[in-house]
């Protein structure tokens, strides 16, 4: 065989080995999005979005078939332009507000807008509660989204849902590890974007290629498979209730810089949410949600936890909510003391599934129920007393 010949032979085996390759790399991903779905992509200006038309059955936390519409949300495709004697509701939050753990109909979303439905105040009027929460958003990618998605939808109504759990660190770009997102700093009293996301170019493709690269291989799937394995996590129990997720300094005043300026910067971007709201002539409320441990139904373990991390008010994040409310006025709605007394009374477990442990993580279905039906009644509230801010 001649030179040429022999080299021809072995481009064709690598070309040919490359093909196969490329083909079992494509089954594996086709089978993983079955048994492990994806529904996010890169997004330029929030670092990452929920992906059009992408769907899948969602079985890690909870069980429900999850797609997403055309615009890129949960639910229904609603129409841009707001139908006449419409009232839309824009909910905007973070992995609570998006409740891949429940089918749409259970989420809190899809209760409050059928509560609304019934609110004296609307009558004659269609209601439409339009759900924008995506998972790991902080406060500054809500705003982000208000601007240059919800307001598109000419809401009546914002509503945020705070998840303090973790949204205070979000917010901070030296307390959070995952900076493929826009952050602000205050300076002068005022919010200045900052952070890689905005500043570096190259950061920002390497961000593009972590949500979007996953449609072509299993890199990250296989390496989050090989690290639980690993290092596999601790699940919350009663007598361990610790959820990575959730930083625990929230229930405390700030001890550091780092957390002061996180908090004052949180407290800036809650009130410009308000502020760009009510500019576009819609009502504003911020409504904080619980963690799993504010609303355990076991005082006994609440109180346990409270000694472990020395902690004198497990309210204490909410309250700091509701004082900024007071001082900028704006409704402010907390669910935690209402969801823990209603836990305490029918010893019922908000958070928690068959697959994971009762108690922890994001709600079920009851705990969409009543955030559902409690933020219905404030809205209702608001709308008949001609309350805008």
């Amino acid at each position: 065989m001649s030179l040429i010949r022999r080299a021809a032979a072995n481009l064709a085996l690598v070309l040919g080995g490359i093909i196969v390759a490329l083909l079992i790399a494509e089954v594996g991903l086709r089978i993983a999005n079955h048994w492990y779905p994806y529904f996010f992509r890169f997004d330029p200006a929030t670092g990452w979005s929920l992906r059009p038309g992408a769907a899948g059955y969602y079985d890690r936390e909870g069980a429900a078939h999850v797609s997403i519409n055309r615009a890129g949300q949960r639910g229904p495709d609603w129409p841009l332009a707001k139908p006449p004697g419409t009232f839309r509701v824009a909910m905007i939050g973070d992995s609570y507000t998006e409740a891949i753990q429940v089918p749409y109909d259970e989420t809190f979303s899809a209760v409050a807008e059928r509560r609304l439905a019934a609110c004296p105040a609307l009558a004659g009027r269609h209601v439409e509660v339009l759900d924008f929460g995506v998972d790991g958003f902080g406060t500054a990618q809500e705003l982000v989204t208000l601007r240059q998605r919800a307001l598109a939808y000419s809401p009546d109504a914002v509503v945020l849902a705070i998840f303090l759990g973790n949204d205070i660190r979000n917010n901070s770009v030296t307390l959070e590890g995952d900076q493929c997102r826009p952050f602000y700093a205050l300076r002068d009293g005022k919010l200045v974007a900052v952070g890689p996301f905005l500043d570096s170019p190259s950061f920002r493709l390497w961000c593009m290629a972590r949500f979007d690269y996953r449609d072509a291989a299993l890199t990250d799937l296989l390496g989050n498979a090989w690290s639980i394995l690993l290092h596999p996590p601790r699940a919350p129990s009663p007598a361990n209730p610790v959820e990575r997720a959730i930083n625990y300094n929230i229930y405390k005043p700030p001890a550091d810089r780092a957390w002061r300026d996180a908090w004052d910067v949180t407290d800036a971007l809650i009130t410009k949410v308000r502020d760009v709201s009510v500019a576009h002539h819609a009502r504003f409320l911020a409504v904080t949600l619980d963690t799993g441990v504010q609303v355990f139904p076991d005082p006994a373990v609440r109180k346990r936890f409270m000694h472990w991390q020395h902690i004198s008010d497990l309210f204490y994040p909410d309250e700091q909510i509701e004082a900024l409310g007071r001082r900028e006025g704006f409704e402010v709605l907390a669910l935690a003391p209402q969801l823990q007394q209603y836990a305490d009374a029918h010893h019922a477990y908000l958070h928690g599934f068959k697959n994971t442990p009762m108690g922890f993580g994001h709600w079920n279905a009851t705990g969409h129920r009543l955030a559902g039906e409690l933020i219905a009644a404030r809205l209702c509230a608001m709308i008949s007393s001609g309350q805008r801010r």
